[in-house]
């Protein structure tokens, strides 16, 4: 790879100067994707929900930086499992620019979030994904199949 790539972690009391542009860049990820798969941009409303809920410590992100350009994204959200009786983790929200796929990106930011996951005392980190997607999931380390996920939107 031509460019280095270092992976940093976004959550609560990030520095204010450093904050707005990293936001920016988490946005425009977050916006790639969703147009990636069809779905319409963050509304203002979704963008101050989701600052709060970073704020609050829910959900942690982790970004690819190549050089100062934010190049690829996932990050793990907590919730209390009554099965394990503590936290655990859902990865959720993994994008690669295209022109940065396949260069190793993937597997830097799945080990950052599984190293912050065990850092934090997270019993466990799922992810949900279509079969088109298991056999890169399985190569990022999840292994262990727990069924099916089925949703009710509400």
């Amino acid at each position: 790879m031509e460019n280095r790539i270092t992976i940093i972690t976004i959550r609560e009391g990030i520095a204010e100067n450093e904050a707005a542009l990293l936001w920016e860049q988490l946005l425009k990820l977050i916006n790639g994707f969703k147009r990636d798969i069809g779905e319409e941009p963050l509304t203002e409303e979704g963008q101050q929900r989701l600052r709060q809920a970073m704020k609050d410590g829910r959900i942690t992100f982790f970004l690819a930086l190549c050089g100062d350009h934010a190049v690829g994204m996932c990050s793990t959200a907590k919730c209390f499992s009554t099965f394990a009786c503590t936290d655990t983790g859902v990865f959720e929200d993994f994008y690669m620019e295209p022109e940065f796929r396949r260069k190793g990106i993937a597997h830097m930011l799945a080990q950052a979030a599984q190293k912050w996951s065990r850092e934090n005392s997270l019993a466990s980190m799922t992810v949900t994904c279509a079969p088109c997607d298991e056999g890169m999931y399985q190569a990022l380390g999840f292994e262990l199949r727990l069924g099916t996920t089925f949703a009710h939107m509400g």
